[in-house]
């Protein structure tokens, strides 16, 4: 049994909608320290893992971890109905999820739970050669600037200097942070690293940005990619992407 109270609605608002640009059905799993999600999207080319602190909430009361699995869609929908000064509570009821709505009036939707399917996902063991911390909110800037070159952006870092580029014969960008910019926060490379990456996949791990302080970016060459999005005290959000390998 657990128990949950919201009061900045936008949160979860916020992580179904960037959700379900990967994925349809979510299992979220309800523990002491937290909401958890780990899920593959249906081509295997991405996870998302998910972890709402306790902090987030204005209550949190979780008697034994517990897990539920919904329709993304049905989920965010009734969490629109949700104005941003409203408190929104969570618990599960007859094999449903009861969202109460606090407002002028109480609205209830209840949202029902579905049998889980496939397995349960392990996020993978993975090391890398760098990482930049950057401020959030600029790096989804940049993968927007990166969409006008073309479909695939190349992420290149060494000690001091972390760049994003697209494009090779029509229209070109390139972003380069140099150690010591304020937008870049934090970089560290044991080598001369690069690789590609889908800029539609990541577009849409991007817009966690509206969620998050920082973002931390880990790559290797012709490796997966991590984005580790945080704000703190309420979220971290997190992405691993395939890369894309380059014909040599």
């Amino acid at each position: 049994m657990f128990s949950l109270k919201l009061v900045e609605p936008r949160i979860l608002n916020g992580v179904t909608s960037i959700l379900a640009d990967f994925i349809t059905e979510a299992t979220f799993s309800i523990q002491k320290d937290g909401i958890k999600l780990v899920a593959m999207d249906p081509a295997n080319i991405s996870m998302v893992v998910l972890n709402i602190l306790p902090s987030a909430f204005t209550e949190y009361s979780v008697e034994a971890p517990e897990e539920f699995t919904l329709n993304l869609e049905n989920f965010r929908q009734a969490l629109k109905r949700a104005k941003p000064t409203d408190a929104i509570s969570m618990t599960s009821e007859k094999n449903k999820l009861k969202i109460t709505v606090h407002s002028k009036s109480t609205k209830r939707f209840f949202i029902p739970l579905l049998e889980r399917e496939g397995k349960e996902r392990k996020i993978p063991a993975l090391e890398f050669m760098a990482t930049a911390e950057l401020v959030a909110n600029e790096f989804r800037d940049y993968i927007d600037d990166a969409s006008i070159g073309g479909d695939a952006a190349v992420f290149e870092a060494d000690k001091t200097v972390f760049t994003i580029s697209a494009g090779e014969t029509g229209n070109k960008v390139h972003i380069e942070l140099t150690k010591g910019a304020d937008a870049l926060l934090q970089i560290a490379a044991k080598d001369a690293v690069r690789a590609t990456y889908s800029v539609e996949y990541l577009k849409k791990m991007a817009r966690a940005a509206a969620l998050a302080d920082t973002v931390s970016v880990q790559f290797s060459s012709d490796y997966p990619l991590r984005l580790d999005f945080k704000s703190l005290n309420k979220l971290a959000m997190s992405f691993i992407l395939a890369p894309r390998i380059e014909n040599k």
